[in-house]
């Protein structure tokens, strides 16, 4: 109850987080995993290494948030409104009118074209860097062999860890489809705010895998601690979720 009130701070923040569909859908995919897990007898490394795989998909989400954005001079001109308590001023109303006459909504297209690539390309590290620390960390050293690492990739890569990458990335596609742009968030941020948006998620998400990955190791693999760990991971990523909708309430 304690880790529930911290995930999903005030009064009604799981209740909330439990009223959108998109949140079903994760828990469902998620938590459906579990059975992929028992059936297809993962170990640690198999389930670490398909949470970074999973970033991989958040990155590719995340271009197609940042070409969709458009918060237009209308979105723009609502900033004023924090400039002076009364929005209603005379002031503050030619700002905003002088704002949407400007067409410098406009200029945030021109971004696009050196942030898109800027971000794919540093996502891209981060991702390389990351994926080369939990493969030093859990794997068996055949990753960091050449030919060898290659091999044990593609085998990675099929049957049971294909359906389940393919699960996660339809429940971020289903959010991306029905919050972003069914539910109109495109038009209330911008591409220079989402560039770092999916660093922080991933942060505290494989902060908790890999230190649940650590503990589990410790055991021995024991099925139930993996199980757990897909658990807290369900959770974390349905606050970081929540989390994400209240940012998009407001253009930031």
């Amino acid at each position: 109850m304690g880790l529930t009130k911290r995930l999903f701070p005030g009064k009604k923040g799981l209740q909330e987080a439990l009223q959108r569909p998109s949140s079903w859908v994760l828990i469902a995919v998620n938590l459906g995993l579990v059975i992929g897990v028992i059936a297809w007898d993962w170990q640690v490394f198999d389930i670490v290494f398909l949470y970074w795989v999973e970033n991989l998909v958040i990155g590719a989400i995340n271009v197609l948030k940042m070409i969709a954005a458009s918060p237009g001079d209308d979105s723009l001109a609502s900033l004023v409104d924090g400039v002076n308590t009364d929005s209603n001023s005379e002031q503050i109303l030619r700002l905003r009118a002088g704002i949407s006459k400007s067409g410098i909504g406009n200029i945030g297209n021109v971004f696009k074209l050196f942030l898109i690539p800027f971000f794919i390309i540093h996502y891209g590290i981060f991702c390389f860097g990351h994926g080369s620390f939990i493969f030093s960390m859990f794997s068996d050293g055949s990753m960091n062999n050449g030919t060898r690492g290659s091999a044990v990739a593609m085998e990675l890569l099929t049957g049971g860890m294909m359906l389940a990458i393919g699960l996660l990335a339809s429940s971020h596609l289903f959010s991306f489809f029905r919050n972003f742009l069914g539910g109109d968030e495109y038009k209330r941020t911008h591409a220079a705010a989402l560039m770092m948006r999916p660093y922080g998620r991933i942060v505290a998400l494989h902060i908790t895998i890999i230190f649940g990955a650590f503990l589990t190791m410790a055991f021995g693999s024991p099925l139930g601690l993996l199980v757990i760990l897909m658990v807290l991971k369900t959770l974390v990523d349905l606050a970081m979720h929540q989390s994400e909708r209240a940012k998009f309430k407001g253009l930031y």
